[in-house]
C-alpha cells in the first residue's frame, strides 16, 4: 500500500441486490405490449487478434440491464404475457472446464440473478417453439442466428425495444443509485488518492496505475472509461489518453494536472474530473481560470431540481464564461456581441453533461435513432443533444462539467481570423495559455426537491490546498 491511501471499509464487497426483473417489466410498460418475447444475446468471449490471448470481458450494457449477468456466451428471454424471464446459458465442455473450472450450477445461477428460470442453449430452440411467440423484439445490434430456424424473420421486430430500453435506463431504480451512488464515493477517494501523491517528477502512467489500484481495491475492478491523466498543455485536449508525460517542473512550475476518470462496479459506473496544481498550490493564473470554471458549475448546481431546462443551464454557463473572460480582459467587446459571434466556443467546446449509468455516457434523453415500425429508414446518425426536448426529471443521474481550455488548435483557428482578433487580448491570453485546461466535473443525482452531489472530492482552491498542504510542503 503506497503512502497515504485512503482507506473506507464501509466500501467493501457489496451485499446490494441487482432487481433487474423491474427493468424487464418497466420496458414493456413503455412499449405497451402485451404479448411476444425479448430476445437478447449477451457479449461473447474474445479474444485478440490472431492469439488465444482473451480480451477482458464486459458484458453488452442492455445485456446487462435486463440480466445482470456480466459473463460471456449467455442469452435471455423475456416472455410479455407470463412475465417469466429465462436466462439462456451456454454449456461448457469438459476440456474448457479443465482450463477454466466448473461453472454456476443451475441453482447457483438462480441465486445469483433475478431471473426465473435457466435454460442450456441447446434447449433454446425448444423454449422458444413451447412459448409460440407473436413477436420477437430485439435490438437492431441483436444476433438472431440462434433462433432463426424457428422465428421467421416476420415475426422479429428490431423497432420497438431500443427506445424503450434508452428510456427506462434514463431514470434509475433505488438500487441503482446506490450503486452508482457508492462506485461514485470510491472513485472520489481514488482522486483524493491521486491529489495527495502527484509530485513533479512521477509519470501520468504512473498517476492513472494508482487511480486503477485505488478502485479495484475497494471493489470496482473495471474503469468505466479509458482514464484521463493530462498534465500542463495535455489538459487542454478534451480525450488526451496517452498518459505517459513526465511532470517536469522545468517545463512549468505551475503545472495543472487534469484528471478525468471513474470506476465501474457490477458495470455500473460515474465520471469525476478534478483539476489541481501539481505542486500544491494554485498559481494566479490557475486560480483565476479555475474560479471561472467552479464558478459556472456552482450557478448549474443551484439550479438543479425536475423541470428544469438542460439547455438553459447550457446557455447560463456559457453566459458566464463570456462575463468572466471580459472581466479579465482576455475577450474584449460587447457582451452580446462576443455571445451572438459564439466567440466563447474558443476556450469551451464541449456540452455542459450527460446521463450516467450502464454506460459512462449513458442512454436517455436523446433519440434511439433506430429504423421505424413503418419500414422507412429514420436518420440512424442523427442524435438529439442531451436533454435537448424534455425537463429534468427526478431520479436522473447526469454530469455537470464545464471546462475552459488553452487548446493551441482552437485559439489559433478563432484569433486566425483577422476580423476576430480585435476581441482578443493577444498578449494576455498568451500570459494564460500555460494554465492548459480546467475541467471540474461531478455526477449528481436529480431528486424530489433538488439534487445530490454524489461526488464528494473536493474542488475548491482552499479545499484542495488544504489537502495537499501535508504531502507538498513548501520551499
Amino acid at each position: 500500500m503506497p503512502p497515504h491511501a485512503t482507506s473506507f471499509p464501509s466500501l467493501g464487497p457489496s451485499k446490494l441486490s441487482i432487481k433487474t426483473k423491474q427493468h424487464c417489466l418497466n420496458v414493456k410498460q413503455l412499449m405497451g405490449q402485451e404479448s411476444g418475447i425479448i430476445y437478447l444475446r449477451g457479449a461473447l468471449n474474445i479474444l485478440r487478434d490472431d492469439t488465444d490471448v482473451e480480451i477482458k470481458f464486459r458484458q453488452e450494457s442492455n445485456f446487462f440491464y435486463l440480466t445482470g449477468v456480466n459473463e460471456p456466451d449467455f442469452q435471455f428471454v423475456f416472455d410479455f404475457a407470463s412475465h417469466v424471464s429465462y436466462l439462456i446459458a451456454p454449456f461448457i465442455p469438459e476440456t474448457e472446464r479443465m482450463w477454466k473450472g466448473e461453472p454456476d450450477s443451475v441453482e447457483e445461477m438462480l441465486q445469483k440473478y433475478d431471473v426465473d428460470q435457466i435454460v442450456y442453449d441447446d434447449d433454446l430452440a425448444r423454449l422458444i417453439e413451447a412459448i409460440n411467440p407473436s413477436s420477437v423484439f430485439v435490438l437492431d445490434t441483436t444476433d438472431t442466428t440462434p433462433i432463426s430456424k424457428v422465428v421467421p424473420m416476420d415475426k422479429i421486430d428490431i423497432c420497438m425495444l431500443k427506445p424503450a430500453m434508452y428510456e427506462s435506463r434514463l431514470l434509475k431504480f433505488p438500487w441503482e443509485i446506490q450503486l452508482i451512488r457508492k462506485v461514485t464515493h470510491l472513485s472520489s477517494h481514488a482522486h483524493i488518492t491521486l491529489m495527495r501523491e502527484v509530485q513533479f517528477g512521477k509519470n501520468e502512467s504512473e498517476l492513472q496505475a494508482l487511480f486503477e489500484w485505488e478502485c479495484a481495491r475497494n471493489g470496482a475492478s473495471y474503469q468505466s472509461y479509458l482514464p484521463i491523466v493530462a498534465s500542463g498543455k495535455h489538459a487542454a485536449t478534451l480525450h488526451y489518453t496517452h498518459n505517459n508525460k513526465w511532470l517536469n517542473r522545468k517545463d512549468n512550475s505551475d503545472m495543472l494536472l487534469l484528471v478525468d476518470a471513474g470506476g465501474e462496479k457490477n458495470c455500473y459506473g460515474t465520471d469525476i474530473t478534478r483539476t489541481y496544481p501539481v505542486s500544491g498550490k494554485f498559481s494566479a493564473e490557475a486560480k483565476t481560470i479555475y474560479n471561472i470554471v467552479l464558478k459556472m458549475q456552482q450557478a448549474v448546481l443551484d439550479r438543479l431540481r425536475p423541470g428544469t431546462l438542460w439547455t438553459e443551464m447550457q446557455n447560463l454557463v456559457i453566459r458566464i464564461l463570456c462575463q468572466e473572460l471580459i472581466r479579465i480582459g482576455i475577450l474584449v467587446g460587447d457582451q452580446e456581441e462576443i455571445l451572438k459571434l459564439g466567440l466563447t466556443r474558443a476556450f469551451y467546446f464541449h456540452g455542459l453533461g450527460h446521463s450516467v449509468g450502464l454506460d459512462v455516457h449513458d442512454v436517455g434523453g436523446r433519440k434511439a435513432g433506430v429504423f421505424n415500425c413503418l419500414g422507412d429508414e429514420e436518420d440512424n446518425v442523427a442524435r438529439s443533444h442531451f436533454l435537448l426536448d424534455r425537463p429534468l426529471e427526478a431520479n436522473m443521474i447526469i454530469t455537470v462539467e464545464p471546462g475552459l481550455y488553452f487548446n493551441d488548435v482552437s485559439l489559433k483557428a478563432w484569433t486566425g481570423f483577422p476580423e476576430l482578433q480585435k476581441y482578443f487580448n493577444l498578449e494576455l491570453l498568451q500570459k494564460y495559455r500555460k494554465v492548459g485546461g480546467v475541467r471540474i466535473e461531478d455526477t449528481v443525482l436529480i431528486t424530489e426537491n433538488g439534487y445530490e452531489n454524489l461526488t464528494i472530492a473536493p474542488k475548491t482552491v482552499d479545499d484542495i490546498e488544504a489537502l495537499m498542504a501535508a504531502t507538498h510542503p513548501r520551499n
